[in-house]
């Protein structure tokens, strides 16, 4: 397996216990909060568990086709693992307070938007090739 299909992996984990924790965490008995965790849970889920268990899993084994590339994870491949990471943590980080300070918090929440779909383009771009027909022999 490559690395970088073992880092999307464990990340994928890592995002499923926070999104878990955060869930508790927002719907424990007596508590009242001022910021919205509910996106938070949810981009920690779907973005953070799901997406990136699958992306790790493909890039683990889709066939590399004519270009094998390195062993543990092309530039393209590592560059979609920083982008929707950062683009994530981003998002964690602003997405709670931007309905209390829209000012202060809306630049990174932009910026995640930005970096998540960067992420995701240089994942489609690193896939795209590999999905080809089968040759006839």
């Amino acid at each position: 397996m490559p690395k970088i299909s073992r880092y999307f992996i464990k990340s994928g984990m890592l995002y499923l216990l926070f999104g878990i924790l955060v869930y508790a965490y927002s719907e424990f008995p007596g508590s009242r909060w001022e910021i919205h965790l509910m996106p938070v849970y949810w981009h920690m889920i779907a973005l953070g568990w799901i997406t990136q268990i699958i992306m790790g899993v493909s890039l683990w084994m889709y066939p590399k086709g004519k270009n094998p590339g390195a062993k543990n994870g092309s530039n393209l491949s590592w560059m979609a693992y920083v982008c929707l990471n950062s683009g994530l943590i981003f998002r964690i980080l602003s997405e709670p307070f931007l309905y209390l300070n829209r000012d202060l918090s809306i630049i990174p929440f932009v910026s995640s938007i930005f970096l998540q779909f960067a992420g995701i383009l240089c994942f489609v771009l690193e896939i795209w090739p590999r999905l080809e027909p089968p040759r006839k022999k």
